[in-house]
């Protein structure tokens, strides 16, 4: 997560894990398989560990960030874990469904808010899909460049722009 797979080799990981290149064509058939693996398991705990920290929460907005704060942190994910993951069609559709699986969690969040009449009433299909779109925006490799932003950080601050607002409040 924070090399990603590109610079290194089968020999080079099988090294650092101390096990043989044998083992790890067990488990994979390429370096990339096994990369994508690896992903998809930390992304799927992150899912797991964002609805048990939303859980342990009871107000709406406590709760969203609780969600957004522990699926957002993913797990120190580099640039070059970025960008192989987007250098292959199967890691992009796995990053894809990692945010998709995101923000169906967060639709469910904001309408119990809405139903709890704490959050305004917007369409969370809505609310999702512009978050969505903008997960797409942030995590590209040359935005994250351009703005001079980690992934974590660019994600950090669109969520406090969704919660909080852009106007600057006197109370």
């Amino acid at each position: 997560m924070t090399e990603g797979i590109s610079t290194l080799t089968i020999a080079d990981i099988a090294a650092r894990l101390k096990c043989s290149r044998r083992r790890l064509y067990q488990m994979a058939t390429a370096k990339e398989e096994l990369f994508i693996d690896i992903c998809r398991d930390v992304f799927t705990a992150q899912l797991d560990q964002g609805f048990a920290k939303a859980n342990k929460e009871s107000e709406p907005v406590k709760i969203i960030k609780a969600y957004l704060t522990a699926t957002l942190n993913t797990s120190g994910i580099s640039k070059a874990c970025l960008v192989d993951l987007e250098a292959t069609e199967q890691g992009k559709k796995l990053f894809d469904d990692y945010q998709l699986a995101r923000i169906r969690g967060l639709e469910e969040i904001i309408e119990e808010g809405v139903r709890q009449e704490v959050f305004t009433s917007y369409n969370s299909r809505l609310v999702s899909e512009a978050m969505l779109g903008a997960a797409h925006r942030l995590r590209n490799p040359a935005f994250l460049e351009e703005t001079g932003m980690r992934i974590g950080d660019a994600f950090d601050h669109f969520y406090r722009l969704v919660l909080e607002g852009l106007l600057k409040r006197n109370d």
